[in-house]
């Protein structure tokens, strides 16, 4: 299959496309465009997407469109290529229809959270849906393989570079496969709305004044202090929304135990400019609620009857009627119910009150069938919602539907909770394209669903209040760039007053791991900024310095109103090596099972004689925890050539995860020292040894 496969990519690239749609340029563009899309969808909506085209020539952009029967990934690849060889500079470009779906393997560091393992489970599973493969020239990719959906695999080589920067930006439309009704008339009414709306910022003008905020059950630890927080953050981002009460809402999940009902209210008001969603997610789900907060006993028995029902239910469905019935008889016994409870004819007539009540607790593609999302942007902080590779997926549907909704900002695989999903998000309000701003903080994972060229028109009253985010800006290009030191960004952590600079100037100077990154996260601490609290502890983890340890532990032990930074600290102090810290914290009881659990984990590591699946979830684990004071040990044995090959493999993908660790010279050395002499050394391990290397060294 591999072989056909690559057969028919090669072909793919010889074949090339159709011919680029004409268009008139721009008196004085600003930069070009391309709009890919498939020929049969051009076909049936060539007005739609000519008349988009020419509302983009209009506001100052080169837009082409490139028509073609899109075979592979590399014949939009070439196309991309050619185009940036040219003048205007390319700025963008938006994939419509059917245009060909990359799957990007052995590239896990460059997503948020993404850590499933790649030889376990099935590549269908185990892969990430990435435009990254389009938008971002300096990554290296492979082909692999094709599956039977025609999405194409291709892993991440150690020939380009080991974090994600797009050179421009992208998006895509893609009507769900499961969408009801005419996929081209579903088509044609996006792209209608799409011109419209430009046309509206273009005539009348639409400044960013109307924001929402929505917190879900079980994000960032359900920390109140994170969620109390958010209109004095996003007052900096967007400050013509402060100017009336009716600019702004910050909704909880605690204030409804049905919350997705005043949800659909504010998502439909014509004139919702943004709705950030943080919440919990799947590709065919918004989980908004958990648990109805009983308010009694009845209630209570209620509910404790209904989880228990569905718990019996899913129970059956995966290991047989038999350990269900085991499971009824258990919880009877415990809550003093009688059996009768789990008999057929008592779930069958249950059955439509529990499916109601889970229905209502979370929303579904069948309620964003209905709903009209009038939101402009929506953003979609949560897991899977932007998976634009399955049948249906929540981002299209806020999309396709009937509301103004013109984009939405989703990722295609599971995504951090820490994750910091509003960098610089007050870019919006200065009026650049939502494009621009998605491609400020990329990851493999993060894309944007709709037309990417969309904006808001700035206000100018509001230029100084925007300050702020400009100066973020700036530290943020300028750091990237190397021209700034350390010093400089501690000296601006230390003096500006705005938060979201000072979380900027946290966040660029980690990555030197120095004494004065060390200063500034040691002050980090204590900032009033939770955010940056909380940050301020993962890094500490992921650096390791023991001057750390004392104050992580007072954050988890007497910092109860940051919830979210405790389990950060929680997190940090299980990296540190016990025998550093304090003599009646190393004795506590979490500690002493730490430390066990630690040290069970490097013999196992080390153990040639051990299963080989334990020893590869072992060393996996390091990617989240580093043990930085065995670093020796560690690269003892991805040196080892007596030592499983496939787990050096593992060992040599693990340790740059070590990237900002106060051991990483030592790592780079060594691994830089086995490259260099060892000749034995196969072109799999010889890869990701390679990688590890140029990830130490932020390449």
């Amino acid at each position: 299959m591999k072989r056909l496969s690559l057969l028919f990519v090669m072909l793919g690239v010889l074949l090339g496309a159709g011919p680029l749609g004409a268009a008139p340029k721009a008196p004085k563009a600003t930069g070009t465009f391309a709009i890919f899309i498939d020929n049969a969808s051009y076909a049936a909506c060539k007005a739609e997407v000519d008349a988009y085209r020419d509302q983009l020539v209009s506001e100052g952009l080169n837009a082409l469109v490139l028509s073609g029967d899109w075979a592979t990934p590399e014949q939009v690849k070439a196309r991309i290529a050619s185009l940036a060889r040219k003048k205007p500079a390319l700025e963008g470009m938006v994939f419509i229809g059917d245009i060909p779906v990359v799957r990007v393997r052995q590239g896990q560091h460059m997503t948020t959270a993404f850590k499933m393992n790649e030889n376990t489970f099935p590549m269908i599973e185990s892969s990430v849906t990435s435009d990254r493969y389009y938008d971002t020239p300096s990554l290296d990719f492979e082909f692999f393989d094709r599956d039977s959906l025609g999405h194409f695999y291709y892993n991440l080589t150690e020939k380009g570079a080991q974090h994600v920067q797009p050179a421009w930006y992208s998006g895509r439309i893609l009507v769900p496969a499961d969408y009801p009704g005419d996929h081209q008339a579903v088509l044609r009414r996006y792209l209608q709305k799409v011109v419209a709306a430009h046309k509206q910022v273009q005539d009348e003008g639409n400044p960013l004044d109307h924001f929402l905020f929505f917190a879900g059950h079980g994000y960032n630890s359900d920390c109140l202090t994170v969620w109390r927080q958010q209109p004095l953050l996003f007052r900096e981002y967007f400050p013509a929304a402060f100017k009336q009460s009716s600019g702004n809402h910050f909704y909880n999940f605690r204030q409804d135990p049905y919350m997705k009902f005043k949800l659909f209210t504010e998502l439909q008001r014509p004139q919702t400019d943004v709705f950030l969603f943080s919440e919990h997610g799947a590709p065919e789900t918004q989980y908004i609620n958990g648990s109805y907060p009983a308010s009694g006993l009845p209630e209570n028995i209620v509910e404790l009857k209904r989880a228990l029902r569905s718990y019996y239910q899913r129970l059956e469905a995966r290991r047989g009627h038999e350990k269900a019935e085991e499971f009824a008889a258990e919880a009877c016994a415990e809550y003093h119910f009688d059996r009768s409870i789990f008999s057929p004819e008592a779930m069958a007539a249950e059955a439509a009150g529990d499916s109601t009540a889970k229905a209502d607790v979370n929303i579904s593609l069948e309620d964003l069938e209905k709903v009209h999302t009038n939101a402009r942007f929506v953003i979609l902080n949560a897991c899977y919602n932007g998976s634009f590779h399955e049948p249906g997926y929540v981002a299209g549907y806020h999309i396709f539907g009937e509301g103004a909704c013109i984009a939405a900002q989703g990722n295609t695989v599971n995504v951090l909770q820490d994750k910091w999903a509003d960098q610089l998000l007050g870019q919006l309000a200065l009026g650049e394209r939502l494009g621009t701003w998605q491609k400020e903080f990329c990851w493999l994972e993060s894309h944007l669903i709709g037309d990417p060229t969309y904006r808001f028109t700035p206000v100018a009253d509001d230029a100084a209040a925007l300050e702020a985010v400009q100066r973020a800006a700036s530290l943020k290009h300028r750091a990237e760039a190397g021209k700034m030191t350390s010093a400089e960004l501690r000296s601006v952590f230390e003096s500006d007053p705005s938060w979201i600079v000072r979380r900027q100037a946290l966040q660029a100077i980690e990555p030197f791991a120095d004494e004065n990154a060390v200063q500034v996260i040691l002050r980090g601490f204590d900032d009033p900024f939770e955010a940056i609290r909380r940050e301020s502890c993962h890094a500490a983890g992921r650096i390791g310095d023991p001057r750390f340890i004392v104050p992580l532990i007072k954050i988890e032990t007497e910092s109860d109103e940051v919830i979210r930074a405790q389990y950060a600290a929680n997190s940090a102090l299980s990296q540190f090596n016990p025998a550093d810290m304090p003599a009646d914290y190393a004795a506590s009881k979490r500690m002493q099972r730490v430390a066990k659990r630690n040290e069970e984990q490097m013999q196992l590591i080390l153990d040639k004689t051990a299963d080989p699946t334990d020893r590869e979830f072992a060393i996996r684990s390091l990617r989240n925890y580093p043990m930085h004071w065995r670093v020796d040990a560690l690269l003892k044995m991805v040196s080892d050539p007596t030592d499983n090959e496939g787990l050096r493999i593992v060992m040599a993908e693990a340790l740059g995860w070590f990237c900002h660790s106060i051991e990483r010279d030592k790592i780079a050395a060594a691994l830089n020292d086995c490259l260099a002499h060892d000749k034995s050394l196969s072109p799999r391990l010889r890869r990701e040894m390679a990688k590890a290397v140029k990830r130490i060294r932020g390449k």
